[in-house]
């Protein structure tokens, strides 16, 4: 589990998409990062299977290569990480699983004195009843709270701060990002559908 509050990003060193994909990327990572455990890494949970100096190499299911951006990146870009929560960590963020639902395109980026707002484009129609505005949602790892939702896009601002410290300040007209919707607002959902 996480909260969409990145605390690093690494730098793609290899995505294989042969049999068994693979992606490896460089980061200085704390020692207490073993194989076997989660990392998320632009918002997907993945497990560690290799660790070399600061290179660690993850399993990538083909359904997550399938629902993720990590085919469109080059080696050297930029990935978001975050560690997983431990039970005395501060909920910064919401609550995030790392099982991505899909990609969204940017729109549009417009910066401001104070924010820089970012709009999204979304293709799948049933996302549509899980984006709300002033809740929350998860773009490339980082939890963000939607500005405005209309019925093909939505935005939200960007804090100086989360823009410096995420990929997020790379992103450009066009560019894909995984989206991990409210996971709250999933389970309410299908509670209330299934009553």
């Amino acid at each position: 589990m996480f909260t969409g509050i990145v605390t690093r990003m690494g730098k793609l060193v290899s995505l294989e998409k042969a049999r068994t994909p693979t992606l490896t990327l460089q980061a200085d990572l704390p020692d207490k990062v073993q194989i076997g455990d989660s990392v998320a890494v632009n918002g997907a949970c993945l497990t560690v299977i290799e660790i070399k100096g600061k290179n660690y190499r993850f399993n990538l299911s083909r359904e997550t290569l399938k629902l993720s951006n990590f085919g469109d990146l080059s080696r050297g870009s930029y990935l978001n990480i975050e560690l997983p929560l431990t039970m005395a960590d501060f909920l910064s963020g919401h609550l995030v699983s790392g099982h991505l639902d899909g990609v969204a395109r940017v729109k549009a980026v417009a910066a401001g004195s104070e924010s820089t707002k970012f709009s999204f484009i979304y293709r799948d129609r049933a996302w549509r009843k899980f984006l709300v505005q002033k809740g929350s949602v998860t773009l490339n790892g980082v939890s963000l709270t939607i500005m405005e939702v209309k019925s093909s896009f939505f935005s939200a601002a960007v804090i100086p701060h989360t823009l410096a410290s995420t990929n997020l300040k790379f992103l450009k007209t066009g560019e894909r990002v995984n989206i991990e919707l409210d996971l709250m607002a999933k389970y309410l959902y299908n509670i209330t559908l299934n009553k």
